[in-house]
């Protein structure tokens, strides 16, 4: 069995930061409870129109899974930049990382993402593990499966591709042959 299934970082940004009213942390701990998700780390920042930050992080990962985690993920990233050699170096950075910081953000860093944003804005940056997915991981592993790509259909991005086949068609109507 895998030891995590798929991750996904979502970073989200919040023009007015009087309008977040917890539906969205509600919404986050409901998929959690239910065991489709799990929250490896979820940083929220708000800095009000005056300028004061508020800032609060929390993970559903024990010390030892994150530990874990950050060892594997530094492992591949050091896989990358030097081979086997690289991939111990890069597994023992990483779970140091994770020891010392929630998902790989410390207090510096979170202080630095307050400091850019906009006076009453926030930004919340999401960190899950989607359990629902794990037993596909798995299955895909065993077979030798490649992510060919992934990723969220956003709403202009449908609205492009409508502009775009439009312009094609009003093309092809001039070109008839």
């Amino acid at each position: 069995m895998v030891e995590f299934g798929p991750i996904q970082l979502i970073v989200l940004g919040f023009p007015d930061e009087t309008k977040l009213q917890g539906q969205m942390l509600k919404e986050i701990f409901k998929l959690s409870e239910a065991k489709i998700i799990r929250v490896i780390g979820l940083t929220g920042i708000i800095k009000d129109k005056k300028g004061n930050i508020a800032a609060a992080q929390l993970s559903e990962l024990s010390d030892a899974e994150r530990i874990k985690l950050g060892a594997g993920i530094g492992a591949l990233i050091g896989l990358g930049a030097g081979g086997k050699d690289g991939a111990m170096l890069g597994a023992i950075a990483g779970a140091e990382t994770a020891a010392e910081n929630e998902f790989a953000l410390s207090k510096e860093d979170v202080m630095r993402i307050a400091n850019d944003i906009p006076k009453g804005t926030a930004a919340g940056i999401l960190l899950i593990e989607h359990l629902w997915a794990k037993k596909l991981k798995e299955i895909s592993i065993k077979q030798n499966g490649v992510v060919l790509a992934q990723g969220f259909i956003q709403p202009i991005e449908l609205v492009a591709l409508g502009a775009e086949l439009a312009a094609g068609a009003r093309a092809a109507e001039k070109i008839k042959l």
